[in-house]
């Protein structure tokens, strides 16, 4: 006869080897999407070597890989944009929920940009064109950050809310004690003992809009005979660069897209590891 503890111990080790499963079935898929972007795109970045980074990209017609240049430069320039034009907002925006949580006025803006975080990045990218992209008459850098500005803005504000709120209480009494305003306070207390807390946002949100491709396929354009054409002018990003690439009948745009996708990849996990270190070096 089974005994009640042996039962228990038959729903632990059942209910463990369900978990293991559960979990490689989520794992697996993405090591293999990995292990594909590494063999293919390896191939690509190996026979294109540095010239993958700066030069053009090919024609559907051309025998060697080209480069990458005009998606790269657009993907750093556009990011960091969006970064400059959401960061202030978003920081403004959760110093006034966290000082003045019970003012009307801060309990709409929480409201408006987590809400944000809920729209279809589609929507954003058509937004955008109908208004900013028609009345320029053109497609551009500027109009593509703007999209991603507008991504970046609630997760951006979640991750300053946060660091604002791990400063300790001793802190913020102190401050107060020796009459300072809060805004003065926040400038010169607040800012730097949550610095590595808010440079861990900032790195969080560019590494969110970096690898984004809805809020572009309208905004953009698709730079591909020049590096840089200026701000109010088309360019290009490497994951609308992957998106049309893969899309497209031709051979060596496929190879080209594989060697984006490495690329992207670990361009993704330099910024994540880097990020991942500066939060695990805060000291309060």
């Amino acid at each position: 006869m089974v005994s009640k503890h042996q039962v228990r111990r038959l729903k632990n080790y059942f209910m463990t080897l369900l978990m293991i499963v559960a979990s490689l079935v989520g794992v697996l898929p993405v090591f293999h999407i990995l292990y594909v972007a590494l063999l293919e795109g390896g191939k690509t970045l190996l026979e294109a070597g540095l010239n993958f980074l700066i030069g053009l990209p090919p024609t559907p017609l051309s025998t060697r890989v080209g480069g990458v240049a005009p998606a790269l430069i657009g993907s750093v320039l556009s990011s960091s944009l969006s970064i400059v034009i959401s960061g202030p907002i978003a920081f403004l925006i959760a110093f006034l929920v966290t000082e003045f949580p019970k003012s009307s006025v801060s309990k709409v803006s929480e409201v408006l940009i987590r809400s944000f975080s809920g729209i279809p990045s589609i929507i954003i990218s058509m937004f955008i064109y109908s208004v900013v992209v028609v009345s320029m008459g053109t497609q551009s850098l500027l109009a593509g950050a703007l999209s991603l500005s507008i991504v970046a803005l609630p997760y951006a504000y979640v991750y300053f809310v946060s660091a604002l709120k791990s400063v300790p209480e001793n802190i913020r009494e102190a401050a107060a004690s020796l009459g300072m305003s809060r805004f003065r306070a926040l400038r010169y207390v607040y800012v730097g003992v949550s610095r590595r807390y808010l440079v861990t946002g900032v790195l969080m949100s560019y590494i969110r809009v970096f690898g984004d491709t809805a809020p572009l396929l309208f905004t953009m354009g698709f730079l591909m005979n020049s590096v840089f054409a200026g701000m109010l002018q088309p360019s290009n990003a490497l994951p609308l660069l992957i998106f049309v690439y893969a899309l497209s009948p031709y051979e060596v745009f496929h190879k080209v897209a594989w060697g984006a996708t490495l690329l992207l990849i670990l361009l993704y996990l330099s910024l994540f590891i880097l990020a991942r270190s500066l939060l695990r070096g805060i000291r309060l």
